[in-house]
């Protein structure tokens, strides 16, 4: 997804949620694209909407959305508000005829994202769902081996991201489960199932193991998960995820073994049989992890603004987002049955 220099019609976004995300990744990135200008911003405390707007040279700035989505020169919106918040916001942006990039995850539940799934379609708007982690540089290489049958048939998939225990760096909402829907599952847990189970296009689960803890942080939602799935055809997929382990660095991985090869992301390493030999067949590695995550951000939102442009289905659309809170419920479900 190269970026293009060609002189175009800016593509004019409001930007619904003055937080840390919009401040520290989605504006600095917008700030240097040539083709995209942020029109309008809105955050409940107008206060803090002003100064974003005042640093960032941003136009107009609302304390209601409303008077945003009432802005004919806004051609999208971006939504990057709490989670509790996203059914009713992308409701009265897609009524407004707005196409709609909202922060993950889509909802709280499956009911919630099944009607702005059903919105988008009666507004004939698109809706995106920032499942960043797939544009990645390194994710799309390995998509495209997984995709291509250079691994054989991947039958077994590791996954995780486990914090080491420190500061709480997250606002107060997320471990709350009526802002949140739930804990780190519907945080980073998700994240990851998300990521692993696009790779290796498989969304059919038969058979799921799960069990939630509150050992450290004491929150009213789980801090750590643990989980198996058994997808249809056989393969296996596991996934740890905490927000606070007691571990002397923080993790974030996924490995992949299949019947020709396997593959490893966080670094990249993919490794093939040729003539009866483990060949490595990574591709040259150019970007630190640090780097990897800001340009997966790069790339989502020049996904998104093309997308718009051009009218065009996402790589990372609603419908998948439904699938994917489908799967987390039943594993919350499953892990109920533990307790």
């Amino acid at each position: 997804m190269p970026y293009t220099n060609q002189k175009q019609t800016p593509i004019r976004l409001g930007i619904i949620g003055a937080g840390s995300i919009a401040q520290t990744v989605y504006l600095p990135i917008f700030k240097k694209c040539e083709d995209v200008l942020v029109d309008a911003i809105c955050d409940m405390d107008r206060t803090k909407a002003g100064f974003v707007a005042q640093k960032f040279g941003i136009p107009h700035f609302f304390g209601d959305p409303q008077h945003l989505l009432a802005l004919e020169s806004v051609d999208a919106v971006i939504i990057l508000t709490p989670t509790n918040s996203h059914l009713a916001l992308s409701l009265m942006a897609l009524e407004a005829k707005k196409p709609v990039m909202v922060e993950r995850p889509i909802a709280r539940k499956v009911s919630e994202a099944e009607k702005m799934v059903a919105a988008a379609k009666r507004a004939d708007q698109i809706l995106m769902v920032a499942m960043n982690h797939r544009f990645r540089p390194d994710a799309m290489i390995l998509k495209n081996f997984i995709a291509g049958g250079e691994l054989g048939d991947v039958f077994m998939v590791r996954a995780g991201w486990l914090k080491k225990k420190g500061r709480w760096p997250r606002g107060d909402w997320v471990t709350h489960k009526r802002l949140s829907g739930g804990g780190v599952l519907m945080d980073i847990g998700l994240q990851m199932l998300d990521l692993a189970l696009w790779l290796i296009d498989s969304h059919e689960v038969e058979n799921i193991s799960a069990q939630t803890f509150s050992h450290t942080l004491k929150f009213e939602v789980e801090d750590t998960v643990a989980c198996q799935l058994q997808m249809k055809g056989g393969k296996i997929v596991t996934m740890h995820a905490s927000w606070a382990l007691p571990a002397p660095e923080t993790q974030a991985y996924a490995h992949f073994w299949g019947t020709k090869g396997g593959a490893v992301l966080n670094p990249l390493r993919i490794d093939k049989e040729m003539h009866g030999n483990l060949v490595n067949v990574t591709p040259e590695k150019s970007l630190s992890a640090k780097e990897l995550h800001r340009s997966s951000f790069r790339y989502e939102l020049r996904h998104f603004i093309e997308c718009v442009r051009h009218h065009r289905q996402p790589l990372s659309s609603g419908e998948e987002a439904v699938q994917i809170l489908k799967i987390v419920e039943a594993i919350y479900r499953a892990a109920a049955k533990k307790s």
